[in-house]
């Protein structure tokens, strides 16, 4: 089964569908170089998803950056140096990536989560380079992708533009 631009949760085999969670924000201004800060940071606070913004992997190296334990989701940039989203999400999760629709400025890594007493969520990282507007037509996009939707990330807020 398929809607909205999801794929299918795959089968439970032991998946856990939590009642909280902790997620982490991380602009991680290259991700290679902060690797073993982050899984620290993961392991240290029990982390069950990571949102990563700036990670400048390219798709050369598909599996830079993995974290034991946690699914890698990525959006590397190809068209230019820098940039990038990622999300990494605990294994033992009910979890599945998403189809991102295109977007005209932003960058973004998705996926959809099951948990339990709550529908399923969308938890998105973003990135929005510096000094690209923030268009209504790319949150629309994000925000369509279901009921509840959960973004986190670089939005370059700072820049009056």
């Amino acid at each position: 089964m398929s809607t909205r631009g999801y794929s299918s949760f795959p089968p439970l085999g032991g998946r856990r569908k939590p009642k909280n969670l902790k997620l982490l924000s991380f602009n991680a201004n290259g991700l290679q170089k902060n690797i073993p800060e982050l899984t620290n940071c993961m392991s240290e606070y029990g982390i069950d998803i990571a949102l990563i913004q700036e990670t400048y992997l390219k798709p050369n190296r598909p599996r830079a950056c993995a974290i034991a334990g946690y699914v890698q989701l990525r959006t590397d940039r190809t068209h230019a140096r820098k940039g990038g989203t990622a999300l990494h999400y605990s294994r033992s999760l009910h979890c599945c990536p998403i189809t991102i629709p295109p977007l005209v400025n932003m960058e973004a890594t998705g996926c959809r989560l099951a948990m339990t007493g709550h529908r399923t969520i969308v938890i998105v990282s973003v990135y929005l380079p510096s000094p690209k507007p923030l268009l209504r037509s790319d949150l629309k996009a994000l925000l369509a992708l279901g009921d509840t939707i959960i973004l986190f990330g670089d939005f370059n807020c700072k820049n009056p533009r």
